[in-house]
């Protein structure tokens, strides 16, 4: 049997994005390099100061101070670096959509290999690597799944009944015309996990004025 996932352990996941987000992305290096100096400092200073301790008595403060960096990342309050505020930009999509909530369990179908039909992951040339919370991954992926499931199952019914419509296909009928907007209008129902992280990222250079502000302000 598969043991379930601690919700404080971390997954990779990775962002299939446009061209020049990775490049976009590099500016936040002076904010993660500030705000790692700041762990620092404060690392070493009361209560979380462990030079003057014994090994056991260190090995739990430093339990502890990891407990406590964590719950500054959780709260915005340390942006030391790029998972950090994924996961604050990757919360906030999820606040938006209304899907900041408990979710079911994912159904075996939803963890089969492959896109789901209706992704539109396909075509983003970059990718942006980062570790998430494996409670937010969990919840992103339950969320994509029950939204759109109702959608997928529609889609392959679809696909049993036009194996062969493609829409680059030169030549077509009336009815491959029509069963192709029947396709794109439930695809557009679908959300994968890749266009969350996307958003993520999206919120994230979009708020890369704001963050390095922080910066030259604590400077």
């Amino acid at each position: 049997m598969t043991e379930p996932i601690p919700d404080d352990a971390v997954l990779p996941v990775t962002a299939r994005v446009p061209f020049g987000t990775k490049e976009q992305l590099k500016t936040l290096k002076p904010l993660f390099k500030a705000e790692q100096r700041r762990a620092r400092v404060l690392s070493l200073s009361e209560p979380w100061d462990v030079r003057k301790l014994s090994g056991r008595e260190a090995a739990e403060r430093r339990t502890a101070w990891y407990a406590h960096r964590a719950e500054l990342r959780a709260d915005g309050q340390l942006l030391d670096s790029l998972d950090s505020v994924v996961m604050l930009e990757v919360r906030a999509e999820l606040r938006e959509r209304g899907w900041n909530h408990a979710w079911p369990p994912l159904p075996a179908e939803a963890l089969i290999p492959g896109r789901w039909p209706g992704s539109r992951d396909g075509g983003y040339p970059e990718k942006v690597p980062v570790r998430l919370p494996a409670g937010l991954v969990l919840r992103v992926r339950s969320a994509c799944w029950h939204t759109s499931a109702e959608a997928i199952g529609q889609l392959r019914d679809w696909r049993d009944r036009w194996p062969d419509a493609l829409p680059t296909r030169a030549f077509r009928d009336d009815h491959e015309d029509e069963a192709l907007t029947e396709y794109e209008e439930l695809a557009a129902q679908v959300t994968t996990t890749g266009e969350i992280w996307r958003s993520a990222l999206d919120r994230l250079v979009d708020a890369t004025p704001a963050l390095l502000g922080r910066t030259a302000a604590a400077a």
